[in-house]
């Protein structure tokens, strides 16, 4: 899985490299052309285009006491449970609208992002809460459960303050940046469903009743945490007030933590809380700004 998300990132960046670099080239340079610092003025704009991101991290627990009525727990006290997934995501589509102001080769902007991702789900492990194994399986049980887990879309919204540094070339009509940002990420993964279903084998009879131990959760997990940006493109003046841009941004961004309440249970009212690590994102924006 690693290597898959080396080779996608690593495509994703030959991408933008190569774009940048032929949009570099139709600013090829201009004898007796100067590069003079751009005015003072304010300007507006709106970009889009495709997105990825790295797989990541999905951990949750509970407090649920229940011993599996599948397992032989000899007596032992559950404390509740841990478990582990992969979020694996699809390729993605990222919008974005930004206001600024530009200073010279200098610009300072506000800038509205939203990349979205469907996802995949992939089961790692799962453990009681202090981290040992599962008790064994009985082997002449009369329950037996099966499992139903998935996901749906991860959205990341952000709203960042971004500084740029033009970096012209003498008598090029395109102008290359660099930019760096900071700012907040509203994060969601939408549609998070869980139901584990007892059934009693035919012809046996279980005692307490196979539903006692049914479970449910449906849930769409949010969380505000911090982004942070960075931003390498080329910028081409199409007219006095009209710029067309290109940029590859990189976005790192905060854990996110929620917790819910199982929509069915053997205690009613118990909560379970996830947490998704290792949100990395890329994204390459043809785009357009005016003055």
């Amino acid at each position: 899985m690693a290597g898959r998300e080396k080779t996608a990132a690593s495509s994703w960046c030959l991408a933008a490299g190569g774009l940048l670099g032929a949009l570099a080239l139709l600013g090829a340079p201009e004898r007796g052309l100067a590069a003079e610092p751009a005015p003072v003025a304010w300007y507006v704009g709106a970009g889009g285009g495709p997105g990825w991101s790295a797989s990541m991290d999905k951990a949750g627990h509970n407090r649920d006491t229940t011993c599996s009525p599948s397992r032989d727990c000899g007596g032992r006290v559950v404390e509740g449970f841990r478990w582990f997934q992969d979020l694996v995501p699809a390729a993605g589509r990222t919008f974005e609208v930004t206001a600024g102001r530009r200073v010279g080769r200098l610009r300072v902007e506000l800038s509205a992002t939203q990349q979205t991702h469907a996802l995949d789900l992939t089961f790692i492990g799962i453990t009681y809460f202090d981290g040992s194994e599962r008790a064994p399986r009985i082997a002449d049980s009369p329950y037996t459960s099966r499992s139903t887990n998935t996901v749906g879309d991860l959205t990341t919204r952000t709203l960042s303050l971004n500084f740029y540094r033009d970096l012209p070339l003498p008598g090029a009509r395109a102008t290359p940046y660099v930019g760096a940002g900071l700012g907040v990420a509203f994060i969601e993964v939408s549609r998070l469903y869980f139901h584990s279903d007892y059934s009693c084998r035919p012809g046996r009879t279980c005692e307490p009743p196979a539903d006692r131990y049914d479970s449910r959760k449906s849930a769409d997990l949010r969380d505000v945490v911090p982004a942070a940006h960075l931003f390498a493109g080329v910028e081409f003046h199409l007219s006095e007030r009209l710029v067309l841009d290109l940029k590859f941004a990189y976005r790192a961004v905060g854990d996110l933590a929620a917790r819910r309440t199982y929509l069915q249970h053997e205690f009613p009212g118990l909560t379970f809380h996830e947490s998704v690590t290792g949100i990395r994102q890329g994204s390459v924006l043809l785009g357009v700004r005016y003055t």
